[in-house]
This record gives structure tokens, sequence and C-alpha cells, in this order.
């Protein structure tokens, strides 16, 4: 083990597919918070627009305060904040990408850890499931305290001396800026039988980084804390090294088995889009570097994405279901088939999932 303090890895993420990470804010409303011109929605900036327009303007519009009221087209472009591609449809209302104070999209490194994070825990939970915080609520944020404790070598009560404490993340963002893209995201149910998928509901409109992008982030590990002699208040964090020596291929196991599970899924539904996208995903698996993985990150990427579900057996399915109270994702295939919805770009048709990234792990620089 080297004698270094710190060890720090630069992280190149490609996007496979949209990537939405909430920003929390809500949504975006026609008319109040954008405009649409062909196809693209400007985004205002509102201590712009109130620079621009006068009490007069403001008076004259009232109690509802719509853009078109306020502003000629002209001006629209002087009050921007940004602008959002939109790849189809008319949307009129958008939930907002996280973005920083300059209205640029990235990736927060708590996400890139998070599904770190999920991928290490699933690819070190073996034996059977051990649910814990259940009490009286069966408080879901507390189902899997007593699996992480286990694995992550901490005690519940003081998660600050977890072990992937001693991996830090930084904010991603795209190499040379990027568009948002504003694009219809419908829940997708399976129905009948045999069982197909179809929509259910209405499309929500998400702003996206789209596919195709590059992202950059370092991940910096503190090996200080990794060494033997560092045994105090019984956390014996070296025993656990190795899951950071074998990172990669941890999460290359994790997403292999949820492109097998999604190919198997999409071919019994007949979606062949779907399953044409995790054939070339495979392929893509297959023809990795050593230095690369595949990986799930953000909204959309469901229970197979953010939960250790794929090592469950049928019975365990049926007791995390029964006790938080999800039968409404129960169906005819229940508990072999779980869940059996899917978020998916599209509206009337499935088109392809969110969130899958290629991650290339490249150093390490130490001090």
């Amino acid at each position: 083990m080297s004698r270094e303090l710190h060890s720090t890895y630069r992280l190149t993420l490609e996007t496979l597919s949209p990537i939405h990470i909430g920003s929390g804010k809500g949504e975006l409303l026609l008319d109040y918070d954008f405009i649409v011109e062909g196809n693209r929605a400007l985004v205002v900036n509102l201590e712009r627009l109130l620079g621009e327009i006068d009490d007069k303007r403001l008076k004259a519009a009232g109690a509802d305060p719509k853009l078109s009221l306020l502003l000629a087209p002209e001006e629209i472009e002087r009050v921007k904040a940004y602008e959002i591609d939109i790849a189809a449809g008319h949307p009129d209302r958008i939930r907002e990408h996280v973005k920083d104070a300059f209205d640029k999209l990235y990736i927060p490194g708590s996400s890139i850890k998070g599904a770190l994070r999920t991928a290490l825990a699933w690819s070190a939970h073996h034996g059977a499931l051990t649910l814990g915080g259940l009490g009286e609520r069966n408080d879901p944020t507390k189902a899997d305290d007593s699996v992480e404790a286990g694995i992550f070598d901490y005690d519940p009560r003081d998660t600050h001396r977890e072990l992937l404490r001693a991996m830090r993340l930084t904010d991603a963002y795209p190499q040379d800026g990027v568009m948002p893209r504003a694009l219809p995201v419908t829940v997708f149910s399976l129905y009948g039988q045999p069982p197909s998928l179809k929509p259910r509901g209405e499309p929500t409109f998400l702003e996206v980084i789209p596919k195709g992008t590059t992202i950059e982030s370092t991940l910096t590990l503190d090996r200080y804390v990794l060494r033997p002699e560092r045994r105090v208040r019984r956390m014996y964090h070296f025993r656990r090294r190795h899951f950071f020596d074998q990172l990669v291929e941890r999460c290359r196991a994790f997403s292999a088995e949820i492109v097998k599970l999604e190919l198997d899924f999409y071919s019994d539904c007949g979606i062949w889009k779907l399953q044409g996208f995790y054939e070339t995903l495979a392929r893509r698996q297959a023809a990795l570097k050593d230095s690369e993985f595949l990986l799930p990150i953000g909204w959309g990427t469901g229970w197979l994405g953010k939960t250790l579900g794929t090592k469950l057996t049928p019975g365990e399915v049926s007791t995390v279901a029964e006790t938080y109270h999800l039968e409404k994702w129960h169906g005819s295939l229940f508990p072999k088939v779980f869940p059996k919805t899917r978020r998916l770009v599209g509206d009337g048709q499935a088109r392809e999932p969110l969130g899958w990234v290629r991650i290339s792990l490249q150093g390490p620089t130490g001090r």
C-alpha cells in the first residue's frame, strides 16, 4: 500500500443516454419563466427582466405578469439567462436540471459518489437481507441502515466515520459547455397478458445533459485513514481498502447485471428500440479498457440503479414491497418481475432510458 496521504484520479464521463439531476427548484413555466422560439426555449433572468421593464408595463400586466405582456419579442434576448434545446413536443412546463450560479449545467460530485456507493454496496452484499430502522413507521429512508453499516464499516449513530468518507468527488462540468435539452419522459408500465409496456399518464419535460457529452471530474482518495495503524474508535477501514483497489471491477459487475436484466426485460416486452440500446450497451461493456466502466447515474435510473434489488430473492422483494407499501407496483409477474414500471424518454413510444454513462478513471497522482 502506498504511503501517500492522498491519491487523486481524473474521471472522464461520457453520457450514453440523457442525464437529469433535479435542481429542487420546481418547474419552469411557459410565458412566466420562458418563451419558445422555434426549437428553443429562452429562460429569462428575473433581475435583468426587472431592469428592462418600467412601472407602466408592470401595472399594465396586472396580476398576471406574462412575459408576452411584459416584453416585446426583440427584448427577450437581452433578458435571457440561457437557452434550452427543445428536441420534441411543445412543453408548457420544464423540470430544471441542477446548474451553478452562472447557469452552467453540471453533475454534482455527490451524485457520482452516490452511484459509486450503490455499486460498491451491491458488489459487497452477500447472503440474506437484514432491514434496519423499520420501527412502527417503517421509514424507507432507514431501510438499508443495517446493511450499509455492515458494508461500509460504521456505527449508524456516527455516520461521519464511515468508510466512504475516504473518497471525495468534485462536481463534474462538461468540457466545452453544453446547452440543456428538453425531453419528454414518461412512466411506462407492464399491462395485460402477455404483458406489454405501455405509457401511464402524461409525459414530464425534463432539462437534461444530452447524450454524447464529455464531462470532467476528479476523485480523491484519503489513503491515510486506510492505514492499519489508523484503528480508532473501532474503525477498521484498512480491512476494506480493497473496495477502492477494485473500484472499476466492482462497478463493472454492477452495471453488467443491470444491462443483462434490462436486455431481457425489453426483449420479453418486444420493445425493439430499447432492446437495441441495451445490446449496444452490452457490446460497449465487452470492449471497455481496463480503466473504464459503465454506470447508471441520476434521476430515472430507478430500483435497479439505486438499490441492491438485483441481489434480492423473490421472498425478500415481497418483504420489502409489503413493508414499505409498494403494492402499487405489483403486477401479475410479481415478485419475479419487479418493478413493472420504467421512466423512459418518449411520450407514446419509448425511445431510450436515462442516466447511462461511461467513466474512465485515470491516475493516480499523489502527495
